[in-house]
């Protein structure tokens, strides 16, 4: 008989790999690190039931958690059994300690190989370590709040399963954010993901001789029956729960995660929401007539589901799934992919919604629906049933069933629009990375979508667009790699929007780039490109256009080995009649701001060479044909930055022209520009003029 374990009491966080050697029984106290930390009574009773292990002598508390250990973890608490073949996935083997676990983890859903690869042993973020622990748990309903992300400031930056993920943790008390975010790209520790854990299960036991959790939910394994029990949070019935029968039991949720359902009998019960998400087999519920079930939600797994009896709603979540919807219900709502279901008849339906989030579903109607609202992309519903009042949102929908009254809008949010991402793959060290998306759409009306642009987790812009321009959107983003190795990352554009009634839709598209890195042939391609003398046509229209790169200029000097005896470095570009200021040290220099101005005239040409500002001076040069001011000089008192030309003693400019070469050697700069080098560039500062 399984003992009761209460908790942390069941965490089993292997850190180790298996040898098969018999490890004597471990106590807290053998575990120095864990003493004093916040997370202490959780530590000290998972390591006294025997199921946390440490490294040597440590626990590791305050050290990130990787996907290994959170897959291990899990399989173990819920007794996941069914292994997926991994054999033709990259990035694992069956010689890694976690493997079988990652398997279990795969044929449950709660980890996918991305493009059939498996990297488990790298740190988790916590939009990931949410999203699996809600995949875990099946804590993600049809229509979730989304709301609930609204109090964080990094909340807009989730989409995708991530953002429903995080709104159900959050919106179920488990998480809490701090100073305003969730801080969702950081990695999640282990004593942080004991703790979240436990928030949604505390206790563990056998289903026959079951214990009851208090503040958070309840694990039970193993087939069996509970009778006459009243839960106050959810209860998960682990994979090793095939026959379960559940009589008089009272319970705000009820999980199924059974390897293979066989037999379910429910009588005398009432939940607010029954899960089924057993990895396979064919499975009825119909609680009888004395219970009282709210919602039935079908999730993750395989296997037909039938539902009957007393229940008031079906959520449908997973992918792939087959339904038999054989009871009338308040609601149907889909929000998973390619699912089947099928209404029998007699099976009347107040509400069917298919969600934004969903594509591909069938529904086979031979009853009859009040209202009924597609937003999934490709939804079918035929048979020979009759929906009262139609809302079809869904593009490339099918409808071959009685309609009384419909309404049609296939430009509902972003049904209409197309987005095409073109970036390049690989991004020389010494260049920008440039892309641009096309957006094609079909709306004559304005609309406007929140539009975002991602490096890998990190959003670099964001903006406000209008849909029904069909705009193309540039990109640039100027950060280099400054390590010898190429980067691979994904650029990431995601439209987001939210109709009147409150549905949330998004539009995501990436590409891969690698960012390349620093290597003999960039080098000598940057000192190749970089030249002085000037390559205009002596217009200022020319100098706008015209420019070296952000991180070409970047390259140059720091290849070039400049260094200043201040935290600033100037390059006065005579080719293309800049001044750029860099911030930094040698060796690490970050163009902090590049102002266009005027160089010395052909035969006053200002001088090229290696300087340093020596002095500055609010009170200019003032002659009988001009004023100039404030000076930094740079070169000896003769040579400056200085303004254009004023009247003399006045402020009023007398010679505007500026962003070609037209001083006698001095550096011609707008006010504004010069004002910048006066007040924030020291003395000391080394000028490199090239």
């Amino acid at each position: 008989m399984r003992k009761v374990i209460t908790r942390a009491g069941a965490l089993i966080l292997v850190l180790f790999m298996l040898t098969g050697v018999v490890m004597p029984a471990a106590v807290a106290a053998d575990y120095p690190d864990i003493a004093g930390h916040w997370a202490q009574d959780d530590l000290t009773q998972a390591v006294n039931d025997g199921f946390l292990i440490g490294d040597g002598l440590l626990i590791r508390p305050d050290s990130p958690i990787t996907s290994a250990e959170i897959v291990t973890l899990i399989s173990r608490v819920l007794s996941l059994q069914t292994e997926a073949d991994l054999s033709g996935v990259a990035g694992i083997t069956k010689n890694d300690w976690y493997y079988k676990a990652a398997a279990k983890a795969v044929a449950a859903g709660i980890i996918t190989p991305n493009a059939n690869r498996l990297d488990l042993n790298a740190p988790v973020k916590r939009s990931i370590a949410f999203l699996m622990l809600a995949e875990a748990f099946q804590l993600v309903g049809a229509d979730p709040d989304l709301s609930a992300l609204d109090d964080y400031a990094d909340g807009v930056h989730l989409f995708g399963p991530e953002r429903v993920a995080a709104a159900a943790l959050v919106g179920g008390g488990y998480v809490q954010g701090y100073s305003g975010n969730l801080h969702i790209n950081s990695a999640l520790t282990r004593a942080e993901f004991v703790t979240l854990l436990y928030r949604i299960a505390s206790v563990f036991s056998e289903t026959d001789n079951h214990a009851v959790g208090s503040d958070a939910g309840t694990v039970l394994s193993g087939s069996g029956a509970v009778s006459s029990t009243y839960f106050s949070a959810p209860v998960y019935f682990a994979a090793d729960t095939s026959d379960l029968t559940l009589r008089y039991v009272t319970a705000p949720a009820v999980v199924l995660r059974s390897n293979a359902l066989t037999q379910l009998t429910i009588a005398g019960c009432k939940f607010d929401r029954l899960v089924v998400a057993a990895t396979s087999g064919d499975i009825a519920v119909r609680p009888d007539f004395a219970s009282t079930v709210g919602t039935v939600v079908v999730g993750t797994g395989r296997g037909t589901v039938t539902v009957g009896g007393r229940v008031s709603a079906v959520e449908v979540t997973g992918t792939g799934r087959t339904v038999i919807v054989s009871t009338a219900l308040d609601s149907l709502v889909i929000s998973g992919s390619g699912n089947t279901v099928i209404v029998n008849p007699g099976a009347d339906i107040g509400k069917l919604v298919t969600m934004p989030s969903s594509s591909g579903n069938s529904v086979s109607l031979d009853a009859t629906v009040g209202a009924c609202a597609l937003y999934g992309k490709g939804t079918t519903v035929d048979g020979a049933g009759t929906i009262t009042k139609l809302n079809d949102n869904s593009v490339g929908s099918t409808i071959n069933v009685g309609v009384e009254a419909a309404m049609y809008d296939y430009f509902y949010g972003l049904n209409s629009v197309g987005v095409t991402l073109d970036a390049p793959r690989t991004v020389p060290v010494y260049q920008a990375l440039k892309a641009t998306v096309s957006i094609d759409t079909t709306l004559q009306a304005s609309r406007y979508a929140r539009a975002a642009w991602y490096i890998g987790d990190t959003l670099v812009r964001e903006q406000r667009v209008d849909l029904a321009s069909g705009e193309q959107i540039p990109f640039y983003y100027g950060d280099r790699n400054k390590t010898d190795a190429p980067i691979d990352a994904a650029l990431r554009f995601v439209l987001t929007y939210t109709g009147s009634d409150g549905m949330y839709n998004e539009l995501v598209t990436e590409k891969a780039v690698t960012l390349e890195g620093r290597t003999p042939e960039s080098e000598r391609a940057v000192l190749a490109a970089v030249s002085t003398g000037y390559k205009g046509n002596y217009t200022l229209d020319w100098a706008l256009a015209n420019d070296y790169q952000a991180p070409l200029k970047e390259e140059f000097v720091e290849i070039k080995g400049y260094s200043s005896s201040t935290d600033y470095l100037v390059w006065v570009s005579i080719a293309y009649q800049r001044v750029n200021v860099f911030t930094g040290s040698q060796g690490d220099w970050t163009l902090a701001k590049s102002f266009i101005v005027g160089t010395g005239t052909p035969g006053r040409d200002t001088p090229v060479g290696v300087f340093h500002i020596f002095a500055k001076r609010t009170v200019g040069w003032t002659t009988s044909h001009y004023t100039v001011e404030p000076l930094v000089s740079f070169i000896n008192s003769a040579y400056a930055f200085h303004s254009r030309l004023y009247y003399p003693n006045t402020r009023t400019v007398s010679d505007p022209r500026i962003g070609f070469p037209i001083s006698h050697g001095c550096v011609r700069m707008y006010d504004e520009d010069v004002a910048y080098m006066f007040d924030t560039v020291p003395i000391g500062t080394t000028v490199v003029s090239y």
